[in-house]
């Protein structure tokens, strides 16, 4: 009966985001979503559009693999998309791209030829943060005052802040062990710098679309501090995409404002406010 209630609420969902213009619907932010190589054969940009259309997405925090992806997804939609520079040429290059002392000349190289909003994503544990290669990402986003999104381990990002203090951080997935004490720790480490994504965590902080009490309150707390997401991982995620944003908006619109609308979309608009105000490059 729970699950049939659920579909139901979904299938309304979706009913209601049919169209972005729709103003009954809060306006949001998907902060982190990926369009690779695999991802481009499959939607051209005007299917990523209705895409995002169907589901009442305002804009999407895009990155990819190559790179330039993103950048062209960018020209093609520069009012929906925020391009990230991504640092790998494909998915196989995750595991060893802090190894490749060649990588920061070539994305220093690669800032110059478009407008972006940030760095990454980046898939660094523990082991590998003392990487040369990326503390030298690390002040190429504090000297470009670029947003540095990170794959990572709690050591990942007190290494980050270690190296450029302030460098602003969008931490992946609540993290690598999402768990409200350990986020709470290092919120309150780094108040004017850290800021935390949701993505395809739905299901362990809202099972059945009803937000646990703890993560409620770290919301609470932190109101200004965390971004909803989907992550667009694979051709079958964007399948997906409409779904996954109805469950999202699930557990986020009964919260009272304005935390609900900091979490679908004021403070994504507030982390990028720097590039959202810049003109886009013709």
């Amino acid at each position: 009966m729970r699950s049939a209630r659920r579909f139901v609420a979904i299938l309304g969902w979706l009913a209601s985001a049919a169209a972005i213009g729709d103003t009954s619907l809060p306006a949001m932010i998907d902060a982190h979503a990926h369009y690779s190589a695999p991802d481009a054969a499959d939607l051209a940009p005007e299917a990523v559009l209705a895409r995002l259309d169907a589901a009442g997405v305002e804009r999407m925090v895009v990155t990819s693999s190559p790179p330039q992806l993103a950048r062209d997804l960018f020209r093609h939609l520069p009012d929906r998309v925020i391009p990230l520079l991504g640092v790998y040429e494909s998915d196989l290059h995750k595991g060893d791209w802090v190894r490749d002392t060649g990588l920061p000349a070539r994305v220093e190289a690669a800032l110059g030829d478009g407008k972006w909003a940030g760095i990454g994503e980046l898939h660094l544990f523990a082991r590998d943060a003392q990487q040369p290669v990326f503390a030298q990402l690390v002040q190429m986003a504090a000297r470009h005052g670029l947003v540095l999104m990170i794959h990572g381990d709690v050591e990942v990002i007190e290494r980050a802040f270690a190296i450029a203090p302030e460098v602003r951080v969008l931490w992946a997935h609540l993290g690598t062990e999402p768990r409200p004490d350990v986020l709470e720790a290092m919120l309150a480490r780094y108040p004017d710098t850290l800021w935390i994504d949701t993505s395809v965590r739905d299901e362990r902080i809202a099972p059945k679309g009803t937000l646990i009490p703890a993560w409620r309150a770290l919301f609470e707390r932190f109101p200004e501090r965390f971004v909803v997401a989907v992550d667009t991982f694979s051709v079958n995620r964007w399948n997906h995409y409409e779904a996954v944003v109805a469950h999202i908006r699930s557990w986020v619109d009964p919260l009272p404002q304005p935390l609900r609308d900091n979490l679908l979309h004021d403070n994504a608009a507030r982390l990028f406010e720097s590039f959202l105000r810049t003109p886009a490059r013709r």
